[in-house]
């Protein structure tokens, strides 16, 4: 009996391994696709380049290159902050001349500007972001030269993609009204973030004392809910028990829509998100709906919101801008991952089913399929070409 279940224990391992090989070799000899694309991520505190790491992982598992033929590499093929040794406080960073905008504009097929929040003092000096809020910026903001290369790629016709907090309060005034000008958007000056315990402690820190300066000191919320801050400090607090039906911020996609990405219909959101409308050209793709009660409604109201509002606005001239109003890269994904083909097919492995709020279940479920296509869509319209040989 024993030997039976050593040797079924071994069948099942020696299968797991070569279904394991085969995934990577697969990986390893089919075509790759040349789709030269600028990435703009200056929220980058840690190593790690979580902000654009699910990018890099579409970029790999799909298996695009650059002009000379080599991968993306997540650690270097960005402009933005550069971080070197966060213990001795020494970073980098990599900026947009005004030289490089024509070049830039005329080589690449698709820009992607990932987050322009940027790192703060209590990010990079003290790591203490979670708790304390932090007006001393080391890096960030959309500036610009940011400004100019889009400007100069929607002249020229390029694909924009563009994301969550790309005109928010680290932005000048000035370039914020031109960039919003420019791509035919307005932000309504809101961001919100969904929060599994809304308990001291549970909360940041920041959000609690902000709301407490504003309420006599009370906080008395608890279970979960949704919290929003407007950028002259406002707090306004929507928890499950007096204004919510669900506590989860839910992405309703159009069925057209879903349908050619191959999206879900419906799909819970746990990250930030902001409030941000496009002009009456956009095309609203999919909204967010905060899933409010008659009471919920009402607080909104008093502070001219509604519980629903765009989540993927596009813009489709005789150029194709998107904007994510949603921190939809930063998810937990690991690169080693998008080397095996058909990993997808296995997703499950990485998330709980019955963890609603998991960021990895949104990554796995929406965001690989939406960028997957926006890429594929990229490339056709370039006429960008395949090499049948492997990817260095």
């Amino acid at each position: 009996m024993k030997r039976a279940i050593a040797r079924a224990v071994v069948i099942i391992l020696s299968l797991v391994v070569l279904t394991t090989v085969v995934s990577f070799l697969v990986w390893l000899v089919k075509p790759s696709h040349t789709l030269e694309i600028f990435i703009l991520d200056k929220t980058v505190p840690t190593r790690e380049r979580r902000e654009h790491k699910s990018l890099h992982w579409v970029l790999n598992h799909q298996k695009y290159v650059k002009n000379d033929n080599s991968l993306y590499r997540l650690k270097e093929d960005y402009y933005g902050f550069f971080p070197i040794d966060p213990q001795q406080q020494k970073f980098d960073f990599r900026s947009l001349s005004i030289r490089d905008v024509d070049a830039i504009s005329d080589s690449v097929d698709l820009a992607y500007y990932v987050d322009t929040y940027g790192v703060y003092y209590n990010d990079w000096y003290t790591g203490n972001s979670p708790d304390d809020a932090d007006e001393q910026k080391v890096y960030g903001g959309l500036n610009q030269n940011d400004y100019l290369l889009l400007k100069a790629l929607k002249e020229k016709r390029k694909t924009i993609v563009t994301e969550f907090v790309l005109l928010d309060k680290s932005t000048s005034n000035l370039v914020r009204k031109k960039t919003e000008e420019l791509l035919n958007l307005k932000w309504d000056g809101w961001i919100g973030k969904y929060f599994p315990s809304l308990s001291p402690g549970q909360c940041p820190r920041w959000i609690t004392d902000l709301y407490q300066t504003q309420n006599k000191g009370q906080w008395t919320f608890s279970g979960p809910g949704i919290v929003l801050i407007h950028k002259y400090g406002k707090v306004v607090v929507l928890d499950q028990d007096r204004y919510l039906t669900s506590p989860l911020p839910l992405i309703e996609t159009n069925e057209d829509v879903a349908s050619r990405f191959g999206l879900p219909g419906k799909i819970n959101y746990p990250n930030w998100f902001d409030i941000t409308r496009g002009d009456s050209t956009a095309q609203v793709l999919a909204s967010f709906n905060l899933n409010t009660n008659p009471k919920g409604d009402s607080l909104l109201k008093s502070y001219h919101l509604q519980s629903q509002f765009p989540a993927i606005i596009h813009h489709n001239h005789d150029y194709s801008i998107y904007y994510f109003a949603g921190d939809f890269s930063q998810n937990p994904v690991h690169t080693y991952t998008s080397y095996f083909q058909g990993i997808q097919m296995l997703d499950f492995l990485f998330y709980d089913e019955e963890q609603t709020s998991s960021s990895a279940q949104f990554f796995w479920k929406y965001y690989l399929p939406l960028t997957r296509q926006l890429l594929e869509d990229a490339r056709h319209k370039s006429g960008g070409s395949e090499h049948a040989k492997k990817a260095p």
